[in-house]
């Protein structure tokens, strides 16, 4: 049975595992196994490496020249193997990871985007910290990390299985004199040696290396924060210069990277500690085996080959029992990602549960050619009162301009309606098979091209680039005409009231039967504003607009008016 990404609280072994019960699922077994064969085989190709040796070395210890030629043909040939498996084994572990990645990402992205997720966390969250971090470069480092170290943990057992009885066999015996209790004799001392070796080496690694995890998780966020203080910087440049706010950003910026430096250090006062020991650890792990080999070289237990196929042997043991002090950082680095995508995913669902508990509205979808609201009250996210008992009705054909001071809360009412406010309880009938339309005081321009822009949030390739180039020019917006397929930051590129007159453009490319305008045209100058409701009254004669708007100007174009005042909850506003 498949299985996506749920709206439910995750482990970090449910989420590591999701993809491999999706319908994914037989491409990546598949896939995955391959792998495992490959490496399998590759330590395989380790093996008869190690008797190479031994042949060879012992040619040499003999001056068998013909052999020795032979045997180094054979080596190419057997070199030509290994080359080839090792590289089909990057490929499709590699593709591997692109298919995860892929299907992770997707699946982040839609339950980011489930249940308005994403506007909660942005507006009433302050939990979670750069979401598109997440998304983008932690999937990314769990899959291959993922991958790199479950590969690489299966290639150490292979490894050890299969040298464990070429060293046993080297090994033989060593015997100790007791004194007083006699004498031990212990078989396959070399295995013993590597063995313990190996395992306190894993443990003092262990105790050294454990705060990276915290460290690691910290150093992201801190990276995060750093990085979208920037683009945040870039996003307002124009009011940061028109501020005069450089030295204030600057120290912004400056107290934020200081934060990441101070942890960097953190890390690296650790990782040095740590360095200090794996590099010592490894540095006598190449003298350990010639000491422990040695006293059976000079006791002609074996020839010059037979040492070194034990060194070697010796060599790939230790290598597998110290995976993971040898990955300790990279295991450290995994944890710390798997942690911030499991606070995540899981934050996702908290802030949805939360919002599901706060919402007691009702929206029932009526025949009528009205929106309905009735009992209605609305509160903030932490709890406080801002309107009650809200009874108004709003009938198609006719407009209506939305009063009230400012914070009252008009632009949360609005929200209500449209179904994105979660805090409050009440009734809402809307009409049933009628377009809703809602206009922000700031236009939305999505990264593409201008055309991508205008037909926004719809795209419909019913419109045609003609019919967009009279909307451009009837809604005094010349200048863009060359320019409707070009791609660009839209938002970045234009003016407010450029973004302004590009909503009302939208609005004559949808036809909705009701728009709701949240000052709209607060950007705009009176001819324009006056230009632009005309407009819609004189294409879309059927449409009923409801607009927010403090200018007495914006009177002029509705029949009736809600002032919001009488809903107040006990609250003063200067006149």
């Amino acid at each position: 049975m498949s299985e996506d990404l749920q709206s439910r609280p995750y482990t970090p072994w449910q989420l590591i595992s999701a993809y491999w019960r999706s319908d994914q699922k037989i491409f990546a077994y598949a896939f995955f196994i391959f792998v495992i064969i490959m490496s399998v085989a590759l330590v395989g190709m380790d093996v008869v490496f190690n008797y190479w040796y031994n042949h060879f070395y012992d040619a040499l210890q003999d001056y068998d020249k013909r052999g020795a030629f032979d045997l180094i043909a054979v080596f190419i040939f057997l070199a030509a193997v290994y080359i080839v498996l090792a590289v089909y084994r990057y490929y499709l572990q590699a593709y591997l990871a692109l298919r995860w990645r892929r299907w992770l990402t997707y699946q982040f992205i839609s339950r980011w985007l489930a249940k308005k997720s994403y506007y909660y966390l942005e507006n009433f969250d302050e939990k979670t910290d750069n979401p598109d971090q997440r998304i983008q470069e932690d999937i990314a480092s769990l899959v291959t990390s993922s991958l790199d170290l479950s590969i690489g943990m299966i290639g150490s057992v292979t490894t050890f299985f299969a040298f464990i009885y070429i060293l046993w066999t080297l090994s033989g015996h060593i015997t100790l004199n007791l004194g007083a209790w006699g004498t031990l004799i212990i078989p396959g001392y070399l295995v013993w040696v590597s063995i313990i070796y190996s395992i306190l080496g894993t443990y003092f690694a262990f105790k050294v290396g454990y705060p990276l995890v915290g460290l690691n998780f910290e150093q992201q966020r801190r990276e995060a924060n750093f990085r979208f203080a920037a683009i945040d910087l870039r996003a307002h440049a124009e009011n940061v210069a028109l501020y005069r706010g450089e030295a204030n950003q600057k120290g912004i910026l400056g107290n934020l990277f200081d934060r990441v430096l101070n942890n960097w250090y953190a890390i690296i006062l650790r990782q040095k500690l740590l360095l200090w020991f794996t590099a010592g650890y490894n540095q006598l792990s190449v003298v350990l085996p010639l000491v422990v080999v040695l006293p059976n070289y000079f006791s002609k237990v074996f020839k010059l080959g037979g040492l070194m196929q034990a060194l070697r042997a010796f060599t790939q043991i230790q290598d597998a029992l110290s995976f993971f002090i040898n990955s300790y950082s990279q295991i450290a680095q995994w944890r710390a990602v798997v942690r911030r995508l499991i606070t995540f995913i899981n934050h996702i669902y908290e802030v949805e549960e939360g919002a599901v508990a706060h919402n007691s509205f009702v929206y029932n979808m009526q025949a009528p050619n009205k929106i309905t609201a009735k009992g209605l009250s609305i509160y903030t996210p932490n709890g406080g009162k801002l309107l009650e008992n809200i009874n108004a009705e709003f009938i198609h054909g006719q407009n209506y301009l939305i009063k009230g001071p400012s914070g009252i809360g008009k632009s949360t009412f609005i929200r209500t309606i449209a179904h994105i406010w979660p805090y409050g309880a009440g009734e809402i009938d809307l009409p049933e098979n009628k377009q809703i339309m809602y206009l922000p005081q700031k236009s939305y321009m999505p990264i593409g091209s201008l055309r991508d822009a205008l037909l926004f949030p719809h795209q419909t390739s019913k419109v045609s680039d003609e019919e967009l180039i009279e909307l451009l020019k009837t809604c005094d917006l010349p200048d863009l005409v060359p320019r409707l397929h070009d791609v660009s930051m839209w938002s970045e590129q234009l003016s407010p009231g450029e973004l302004q007159r590009i909503s009302f453009a939208r609005v004559l490319i949808q036809k909705p039967d009701w728009v709701f305008l949240d000052e709209s045209t607060s950007a705009l100058d009176l001819p324009h504003e006056k230009m632009l409701y005309n407009l819609i009254k004189e294409r879309l004669p059927g449409c009923s607009l409801v607009s927010i708007g403090h200018q007495p100007s914006v009177e002029a174009f509705h029949e009736h008016q809600l002032d919001l005042s009488q809903y107040s909850v006990a609250r003063t506003f200067a006149p």
